[in-house]
């Protein structure tokens, strides 16, 4: 039925403002009516106990016994008068002895035995007719005249028009429905521009995630105020950046792949091609075979890296933990590197003095942490190079730093060090085999076991790493 929030949250306050209206009219005109009838009550009961009280002071004895209380004819006239209303006297046998002037038509006229019956002694109350005495609706008020020795004379009436109440709940009716169309107009125009103000955040919101979803990440909300709606715009706004964020990784992740995939591809196929084809003569096939099959083992330490990042990035990289000796693992992992080592003529330093370090961890992974870094001392060191390691406890934490003379990282590169298929070598002059993840890896798996990891540097002299872990 409803399209949309703006429609049901105005329908809705609508109904509840217009329910609450008409609650507030019935309460008024029930209280008002309650009122008006007490009112009525006691205004017509006052009088007839004045005019009987009255009518007990000014009567006089007949030598029949018989009481006349004619004297209070002129104050009944001026008490209806004053209060708008008929007064009359009733004997005791119902029959309508006198009255204000204004209702001299019930003179004589016989007053049902029924009421004088139900009154009693007491007093009486009616909104009525009185038993077809009127034509119409009258409030009547009624109280037996009793004389001071205590003789029951005959009853004193006072009616007043009911029709009143009718102009007056007319006229309340009126006001009130007036003030409430004032207020319904009022309260419809702000509902609506304040329904609109917070159905307006969130149609740009729609907008921009329609943007989003087309993938363009550069659209924004506007953030007004400091309300729950503009807390989701801000967080909105934050996302989009995150968004924009991964969107460039992801670009820059498929180009690189792109990149390190095609670059081993082309040369194994132009390889085997040459051979195929005698473009590569026998004698020289073995030695392009061994480039081959040196770009598919780089193809194979890529589809590696691959599938780490991937176990990472979607947070299925478990820690294994381990009491182990840090030392004997390096020292381990430096004698595959013998004879590239030999072969470029590096010096090691700082391990024949280096002490037993026991640290908590998980080995493979602290493995491939110390494998990825001396890869990449050896990788960068010149020949005749040196390189410095060195492990040692401090504080409750094990350090292992690693540093190698060479060509060092610039200072405006050192920020980028850590990214995802970052090279420092734009020229892959020295990491043609590389793909940029090793530094990546090493830094995740250090962040995962709540250590910390850092590179200095001076540019032309010496590049070092150091991670610290909890012992």
């Amino acid at each position: 039925m409803f399209k949309s929030i703006f429609a049901k949250y105005f329908t809705v306050i609508s109904l509840i403002l217009s329910i609450s209206l008409m609650a507030i009219g019935l309460v008024q005109v029930l209280l008002s009516t309650q009122y008006w009838v007490a009112d009525k009550k006691e205004l017509l009961s006052s009088s007839n106990k004045d005019i009987a009280d009255l009518a007990a002071q000014t009567a006089r004895i007949h030598s029949s016994g018989t009481y006349d209380i004619s004297a209070i004819n002129y104050d009944m006239d001026i008490i209806s008068r004053t209060i708008g209303a008929y007064m009359f006297i009733v004997e005791l046998d119902g029959e309508i002895v006198m009255c204000s002037d204004s209702a001299e038509v019930l003179l004589n006229k016989m007053l049902s035995h029924d009421i004088l019956a139900e009154i009693g002694t007491s007093s009486y109350w009616e909104v009525g007719r009185l038993n077809g005495l009127f034509d119409s609706r009258y409030y009547t008020a009624g109280q037996p005249l009793i004389m001071p020795d205590g003789v029951h004379v005959g009853y004193v009436f006072t009616s007043s028009s009911a029709d009143g109440l009718h102009k007056y709940m007319r006229e309340n009716t009126r006001v009130f429905l007036l003030s409430s169309l004032g207020v319904l107009v009022l309260a419809f125009i702000a509902f609506y521009l304040m329904t609109y103000s917070m159905v307006r955040p969130l149609r740009q919101m729609a907008s921009v995630t329609r943007s989003f979803g087309m993938g363009n990440f550069s659209s924004r909300v506007p953030v007004h105020g400091h309300d729950e709606v503009a807390e989701l715009a801000a967080a909105l706004n934050t996302m989009a950046v995150s968004l924009s964020s991964v969107e460039g990784m992801r670009r820059s992740f498929v180009a690189n792949v792109s990149h390190e995939l095609k670059t081993p591809m082309t040369t194994i196929s132009g390889f085997i091609d040459g051979i195929l084809d005698g473009t590569i003569p026998p004698e020289k096939q073995r030695y392009y075979l061994s480039i081959v099959t040196a770009e598919v083992k780089r193809l194979s330490r890529l589809v590696k890296s691959m599938l780490d990042l991937t176990r990472i990035d979607n947070g299925e990289l478990q820690l294994n933990a381990a009491h182990f000796d840090l030392t004997e693992l390096s020292c381990g992992i430096l004698v595959s590197f013998e004879p590239l080592i030999e072969r470029k003529h590096i010096e090691i330093a700082g391990l024949d003095d280096c002490p037993r370090t026991e640290v908590t961890a998980d080995r493979d992974l602290i493995g491939q942490v110390v494998y990825n870094l001396i890869d990449n001392a050896v990788k960068f060191s010149g020949e005749n190079g040196k390189i410095t390691i060195r492990l040692y406890t401090l504080d409750g934490r094990v350090h292992f730093s690693i540093r190698n003379t060479g060509t060092g990282v610039p200072s405006d590169e050192m920020p980028h060090i850590f990214e995802r298929f970052y090279k420092s070598d734009k020229s892959r002059s020295l990491d043609k085999n590389g793909m940029g993840l090793g530094l990546y890896i090493v830094k995740t798996i250090i962040t995962l076991h709540n250590g910390e990891i850092v590179v200095r540097s001076v540019e032309g002299e010496f590049c070092e790493f150091e991670f610290w872990l909890s012992i």
